[in-house]
């Protein structure tokens, strides 16, 4: 009898235990649930990685603006914005992620951008496309930025393009086509107008929303990643 009985509580106590590890399962789905259904724009784990895989596999339990601006930059992103060059291999370049990174010109701040490094420290060689369609809103000088670009897409995303060297023949209010030249990676900015040299030659790229006049910047590092493998071919040197 007493050998039965101590089988009955084994049995007991496995079970026990077998579903409270469900309901504890089932209880973090919920909180996780709960957490994402009630995430902002502004939350920090929504901005640093956006559009990673991560964000990927939850997408579907966003917010309705977390989801918007998701799937708004997924269907404007069509082009990496340095193209590959079908005549000097070695202009190639390098990203790495860089979100939040301290920066201090002028005091400290966090790294709200990526920055595309130039293999060949040289201003004027490497061009610079954008990645999506949409309207210039923002061309000229800005202290930290140097020569920049501002692209609007028709869904309110902003694409920031920094530290230009020269532009193309564009100007603000034009439409832009995904792909379409832009102007030549640099290292203009932190200074008065003309500025350059402060820094190594790269193009800073920024994806910007504004809500209510709010500017609320989401981590580019995904999003180029996610076009590696859509990079246009021209023919520089």
């Amino acid at each position: 009898m007493r050998k039965r009985s101590y089988r009955k509580c084994v049995v007991s106590i496995f079970i026990l235990a077998f579903f409270s590890v469900l309901l504890s399962e089932r209880l973090w789905q919920m909180s996780e649930y709960q957490k994402y259904r009630s995430m902002t724009l502004k939350n920090s784990w929504y901005r640093a990685y956006f559009f990673d895989e991560s964000m990927e596999k939850i997408s579907g339990n966003l917010t309705g603006e977390c989801k918007a601006l998701y799937r708004n930059v997924r269907d404007e992103a069509q082009f990496f914005p340095i193209p590959e060059s079908t005549i000097d291999p070695s202009l190639t370049v390098s990203y790495v992620d860089s979100w939040q990174a301290e920066r201090n010109y002028k005091g400290k701040s966090g790294h709200e951008g990526t920055d595309i490094m130039a293999g060949v420290d040289e201003r004027g060689r490497y061009p610079v496309l954008s990645m999506t369609d949409g309207t210039v809103t923002n061309l000229g000088w800005l202290e930290k930025g140097g020569y920049r670009v501002g692209i609007t897409s028709d869904s309110g995303t902003y694409y920031y393009y920094a530290h230009l060297d020269s532009y193309s023949d564009i100007k603000e209010g034009d439409r832009i086509k995904a792909g379409e030249f832009l102007g030549y990676m640099g290292d203009s900015g932190y200074g008065e107008e003309g500025t350059r040299g402060q820094f190594a030659v790269h193009l800073h790229v920024g994806i910007y929303i504004y809500i209510n006049d709010e500017e609320i910047s989401v981590n580019p590092y995904y999003v180029l990643q996610s076009l590696e493998n859509k990079k246009l071919k021209y023919a520089y040197s």
